[in-house]
Parts: structure tokens; sequence; C-alpha cells
């Protein structure tokens, strides 16, 4: 996905900021930060995440104003996994997650 920016901004700054959604707030379970320098699609099948983040893809233009990440994920298992999370919400149903 490429994204235009209306400020400059760093691969770094954008990882930082991808990571602290990943570990708190409400995206902790649905965003996986990703590491994996030679990642192929077949290491997602089943992810229990909505997406994975791939921040060694991330992408940088030379102006800091227009950036390419890559986001990985399971069109079956992690999108049913997405389905029940919004049914529980909408139910307010609410039960602790342990990491």
């Amino acid at each position: 996905m490429a994204l235009d920016l209306k400020r400059e901004t760093s691969i770094k700054e954008v990882h930082e900021l991808v990571r602290k959604a990943t570990l708190s707030g409400e995206l902790v379970a649905q965003i996986k930060y990703g590491t994996s320098a030679d990642a192929v699609s077949s290491d997602f099948t089943s992810e229990p995440y909505t997406s994975v983040f791939d921040s060694v893809a991330t992408k940088i233009s030379g102006d800091g104003k227009s950036i390419v990440v890559y986001v990985w994920y399971d069109n079956e298992f992690g999108y049913s996994l997405q389905v029940i999370r919004v049914a529980k919400s909408m139910a307010n149903v609410k039960r602790p997650t342990y990491y």
C-alpha cells in the first residue's frame, strides 16, 4: 500500500508508530509487527492477527512524503477471527486476553 503524507517522515518514525499500536491500545490483538527478512505469504497461514506489518519491506521516497508499507493477512482464518471480534464487540462481550 502506498501512502502519500502531508509532512516528511522517516521509516523509523513509521515503525515506531506501528510498533506502539501493536503493543497497546485497541489494535493489540489485530496487528502484529513482523521482522522476518525472508517472509513469504505461506508464513501467515492461520495467523490469528488481522494483519502482519512487514517492517523489513517498508520503503520511503527521497523527500520523505511517500511511503510504501506491506501488510500480510490470512484471508480465511484471520478474517474469521476478525468477524468474531466484531460480533463480540457489538454484543458488548468482554473477556481478558493474556499474552
